[in-house]
């Protein structure tokens, strides 16, 4: 597969390169309000006349955006602008001139609208000056997908078997929904994200370089997912149905609605996934002896089957007071059931393969996840030029979880070994944020502040049994921890432009204050930790424009990734016999400082070097239990700790063209050099180089017709000390047809064709280390069907997938 693709992505960036003509032109345009003020900031879009993308880019200091060194041809231009309405420059025409200039006037949203219909096309990937954007619609593909199915193919995104995603080979990402942290990580996470639809998504945003305006947690960066909300005028609404058929049968649907009647605008977006899913796993652990030779063989192939059900809601009234002023009333609901069963056959070996015993294993693991969150915002414009965003947020999370093993050794009248868990979990966050902003005549200032209180209690109840005889409790492992924590957060950035210069410079102050408690039994002792610690976060760029074709930024920052609630649990988690899960209170939060070097040449082909140090790194690690219960010191846990430091250099080429009218292309290659250093039971180092490649085609036919093929490719990599991972990859095909005179549109995909998406590596402990193989029910084959109604005056987004968004438009009064 890398033969493949590597050659085409050289092929096409060298296609784009050279393969341009002489008699260049140029569009100049001016972004400004109704008051003639200009509107810095704005992000402006390049269309060709048949509406497909060729470039962005965003307003600076003056308001205007300028794309230099086009062909001959038509072109057509949108600009859009948090808190306006899209707008739309007249038809231009460069074919017998070489330059064309306007003033784009963009109206507030809450301005009546005319009825006029504008059809363009919106790529499945954007690269913007600071954040890759993905259309979940704008991709086949994604066409029933869940939003963990659509980040796992997203540039540069890994995600690990438990959950955790890795951006560009870094660890720890922070995930937004609609600008607010989830709280949740690992396995909740992923739970949470199965369950939510990708039709419910607008795009998805990966920023790398977050500015002071943002939390400073993430060492990678942040990815902010958000979710479909129109306020578009009158009745308006899309539903999206699904059915996928792979090992077992799958379906993802969502529905959303808004009606808006004078200052009023109320909308509901709800989604609902349900499927049948398979995991396969197979390890085989191999004990050494003092000589470092194979000593015993454990091998523990697990068969997994599990049911989920997951629905989720966001509903709300806007209230636009006057033109100055906007309240806002949000409700959001998600719940996440999961019932699964597994079995296994465990077989101790000796070192020649030769089984000495056998042990059966069947065990039953369900989760009941429910998420309530409630949401009061205002915007309050004070003076001309100046703002203030106010928002307060509650959020209850409640897990209920529960697990049941049951092991009996393959011998006639064996005992049969039996293990139950309790292990529920609530958290409750409160949020409060103010953000102000201020446009001056030469530069843009913002300030804020903000404060989260989170409270989480985690009980877990375990019990032993053999045979009938009746539960005893097991006090080794079951216990109720109590974790309070409260951040507390002050920022100040200022961005300017100036010719062909643009700067931007933030710092951002974090206080962080937490206490948690595990409550003791009759064997294990009551205990309690309290950490605070504060610390300053700047963030910068630089950004000249050599000449009409060349562009050059720099950026740097500062971030920290405390340790997950759940992580810091002592508590242990039976994840098979001889493998259990348990948390650390000793992790302390790891600080990061990322630089990088970018340049962009005629915004289609982009370099980025970059380098990044993270200072007590934080790894998984795998520890023997040393309990009483491990008499033979075959138990590994699975924990993390501070181990050492993670250093990370990379080189990122991207790519993104229209090869002719009705093709368009999107290629990423990433490299990534990592040396992770650290101890766990003696001195580590771990030293990778790892390649990630992923290219999507879109082809836009007559008649509604599209179609795209896709995938990526990465090769043998490490993300954290003690495991590694062997190559793994995905390919999808697509076909989409408009219908219902283009208000409906049918799409049938094809994901993972070569079922080539696995997570299968080896990972090394102590006495031991363990090959390992895990593949899912990724290949799968998906119908859907997507039908948009509605009597408003709007605008028609269509991708390039043939999905069609409904846009924000305002005509002229």
């Amino acid at each position: 597969m890398t033969k493949t693709l590597l050659p085409l992505f050289l092929l096409f960036s060298g296609t784009g390169i050279f393969a341009q003509g002489q008699d260049k032109r140029n569009i100049r345009i001016t972004v400004a309000n109704e008051q003639k003020t200009t509107l810095p900031g704005s992000t402006v879009y390049l269309l060709n006349q048949d509406s497909a993308v060729l470039r962005s880019g965003i307003a600076g200091t003056t308001g205007v955006a300028e794309f230099t060194d086009l062909n001959s041809g038509k072109y057509l231009v949108r600009v859009s602008q948090a808190g306006y309405s899209d707008a739309y420059s007249p038809a231009i025409d460069l074919t017998a001139k070489t330059s064309f200039a306007d003033i784009i006037t963009l109206r507030p949203k809450t301005r009546s609208l005319n009825e006029v219909t504008v059809t363009s096309k919106k790529p499945a990937i954007q690269f913007l000056p600071d954040k890759t954007v993905v259309n979940p619609e704008a991709s086949i593909s994604n066409a029933g997908a869940s939003v963990m199915d659509v980040l796992e193919k997203s540039p540069g995104i890994t995600v690990n078997k438990d959950g955790s995603i890795i951006m560009k080979g870094k660890p720890s990402v922070t995930v937004l929904i609609d600008g607010k942290p989830t709280q949740l990580s690992g396995t909740d996470l992923q739970a949470y994200l199965q369950g939510i639809p990708a039709s419910q998504i607008d795009v998805i945003e990966l920023i790398e370089n977050p500015g002071a305006k943002y939390d400073a947690a993430g060492n990678a960066g942040i990815i902010n997912i958000k979710m479909k909300a129109n306020k578009v005028k009158g009745f308006n609404g899309s539903m999206n149905v699904s059915l996928g058929q792979g090992i077992y049968t799958k379906t993802g649907n969502s529905l959303n609605l808004n009606y808006r009647n004078g200052k009023v605008n109320w909308f509901m977006n709800y989604g609902m996934r349900a499927s049948t899913e398979k995991m396969e796993m197979w390890t085989l652990r191999k004990y050494v002896n003092t000589k470092n030779e194979d000593s015993v063989l454990l091998e523990q192939p697990n068969s997994n089957k599990s049911k989920q059900f997951g629905q989720n809601i966001k509903t709300g009234f806007d209230f636009f007071l006057d033109k100055n002023t906007t309240l806002g009333l949000v409700f959001t609901g998600g719940m996440f059931n999961r019932d699964a069963t597994s079995y296994s056959e465990i077989n101790w070996m000796d070192p020649y393969h030769h089984v000495d015993s056998s042990i059966n294993t069947w065990g039953a693991n369900n989760r009941r996840f429910r998420r309530s969150g409630l949401n009061i915002y205002g915007k309050f414009k004070m003076s001309q030029g100046s703002e203030l965003a106010v928002d307060l947020d509650y959020v209850n999370f409640t897990i209920k979880g529960d697990q049941q093993y049951q092991t009996q050794l393959m011998v006639p009248g064996s005992d049969i070994e039996k293990t139950k868990g309790n292990i529920p979990a609530r958290l409750r966050i409160f949020s409060a944020k103010a953000d102000y902003s201020r446009r001056f005549k030469k530069f843009l200032l913002e300030a804020g502040l903000k404060t989260a209180i989170n409270n989480t209690d985690n009980l877990a109840e375990y019990y032993l049994a053999v045979n009938s005889n009746p539960w005893q409790t097991d006090l080794n492992r079951s216990n109720n921890f109590k974790y309070n924590e409260a951040i507390s957060a002050a920022y100040a950035s200022v961005d300017a432009e100036k010719g062909k210069w643009h700067w931007q410079a933030g710092l951002r102050y974090e206080f962080t204050y937490y206490k948690a408690h595990q409550l003791g039994n009759a064997v294990v002792k009551d205990s309690a930790f309290k950490r605070q610690y504060g610390s300053l976060f700047p963030t910068a760029f630089v950004s000249y424009e050599l000449n009409k074709n060349n562009t050059i930024t720099i950026r740097a920052g500062r971030r920290i990734d405390r340790p997950a609630f759940q992580n810091l649990n002592p508590f242990t988690t039976i994840l098979n016999k001889y493998t259990y899960e348990a948390g650390n209170p000793y992790i302390k939060p790891q600080y990061t400082w990322n630089f990088s070097v970018a340049h962009t040449y005629k915004q289609m082909l982009t370099t980025e070097v970059s380098y990044s140090y993270l200072k007590d790194y934080f790894s998984q690690i795998f520890i023997i239990d040393s309990s009483s219960n491990n008499v033979n010191g075959n138990i590994i846990i699975y924990t993390r700790g501070n181990v050492g430091s993670f250093k990370n250099f990379g080189i990122t080429e991207t790519f993104q063209v229209p090869l002719t009218k009705w093709w368009n292309i999107t290629a990423v290659a990433m490299y990534n050099h990592k040396v992770i250093k650290g101890v766990v039971w003696a001195p580590f180092t771990a030293t990778v180089n790892q390649l990630n490649i992923s290219l999507n085609n879109q082809v836009q036919l007559k008649k509604g017709w599209s179609f795209e093929l896709s995938g990526y490719y990465q090769t043998k990599s490490q993300i954290d000390m003690q495991e590694w991972l062997e190559p793994q990859g995905e390919l999808n095909f697509g076909v989409g047809k408009q219908v219902l005179k283009k208000k409906g549109t049918l799409r049938l995909n094809i994901r993972d064709i070569t079922w080539f998406q696995n997570y299968s590596g080896y990972s090394t402990f102590e006495n031991s280390y363990e090959p390992f193989k895990i593949k899912w029910d990724t290949r799968v084959v998906r119908l859907s069907f997507t039908w948009r109604f509605g009597k408003a005056m709007k605008a028609v987004n269509r991708s390039e997938g043939g999905a069609r968004d409904e846009i924000d438009r305002v005509g002229g009064n």
